[in-house]
């Protein structure tokens, strides 16, 4: 059965979809839990490559394994395709705008400011004071303010190395996922992908990933921002007809978001990260946007409720 004649009888597949929620889960916390086992320390080189390569690529390992289990094509089933390119463009730079509204969503929580304190937040990452006043005098001789130079380098790295460990986590939830959802229709599919997404990060997030003072507040909080999340993924990924364009916002994102820690002071990353309270914030924000847009420029609606033809 294809995933187009689903959609027109309005069902899913649910023994595909559970067959790779388990191998996706099954890999992802394995290897969390091997991560663990070996004392492999949060937020060095070595863990990030290996969080990359056993924890994030799991879901696209358990798509490509269900689909060729199925006898179905991998690229047709996960939305790997070219796709409408200006859309995936213009995933790749929403996370600017996101950073910008996480921004102004942080500075009016009690307690949170804007800051240009660069000396302080590089201290914050454990820089030496030889190599905080080397930083700040490269920043300083910067022909433009530093921001720019962040979101720039923070773009690059989304298209390039972000993208490449991005895909690993799309190819699963915005490429298969969403194809066998599609279904339900636009806010049922992005509000199961985004719990099962949240849930799906917990063993790292418990290990120090994204929140390492409060690990198990960090897992209810990582949650409710993929589900604040999910439904500008989807929107995303629908209007490209591809999965790259989840791809290219998830690894720009990644690496932009990142800058509200820079930005903002005065409060924990619960609060001001970009998958904090103020990202979730934003979040919500760029829902609307969608909503907005779908309602009153797009010339279908999406945002309906009715079954979805993701790929077109």
């Amino acid at each position: 059965m294809t995933a187009d004649s689903r959609r027109d009888g309005a069902a899913v597949d649910t023994r595909k979809v559970a067959t790779f929620l388990v191998l996706a889960f099954g890999i992802s916390w394995t290897a969390a839990t091997a991560l663990y086992l070996a004392g492999v320390q949060y937020d060095t080189i070595a863990s990030t490559v290996l969080v990359v390569v056993f924890f994030m690529w799991a879901p696209a390992v358990a798509a490509v394994a269900v689909q060729l289990w199925s006898g179905e094509p991998v690229r047709a089933g996960t939305g790997l395709v070219r796709g409408r390119l200006r859309w995936s463009a213009l995933a790749w730079l929403a996370p600017v705008a996101l950073l910008a509204a996480t921004i102004g969503i942080g500075v009016a929580l009690p307690g949170v400011s804007f800051t240009t304190d660069y000396g302080a937040f590089l201290v914050e990452q454990g820089f030496s004071e030889e190599q905080v006043a080397q930083s700040l005098a490269t920043l300083e001789a910067l022909p433009v303010p530093p921001v720019v130079l962040f979101v720039v380098q923070g773009l690059v790295a989304g298209v390039t190395i972000n993208a490449v460990a991005a895909l690993g986590e799309e190819l699963g939830w915005r490429g298969l996922l969403l194809s066998e959802l599609s279904p339900l229709g636009f806010w049922r599919l992005s509000g199961i992908t985004g719990v099962v997404w949240g849930v799906w990060h917990a063993p790292i997030v418990l290990q120090g990933h994204n929140f390492p003072a409060a690990p198990v507040a960090g897992v209810l909080t990582m949650t409710v921002w993929t589900v604040a999340a999910s439904p500008v993924f989807t929107y995303l990924t629908v209007r490209a007809r591809s999965v790259l364009a989840a791809t290219l916002f998830h690894g720009s994102f990644n690496a932009v978001g990142s800058f509200s820690l820079v930005y903002l002071t005065g409060a924990g990353n619960l609060l001001i990260a970009a998958v904090g309270v103020a990202g979730i914030g934003a979040a919500l924000v760029a829902v609307v946007a969608c909503v907005v847009h779908d309602r009153y420029l797009a010339d279908e609606r999406i945002t309906t409720g009715e079954p979805l033809s993701p790929w077109g």
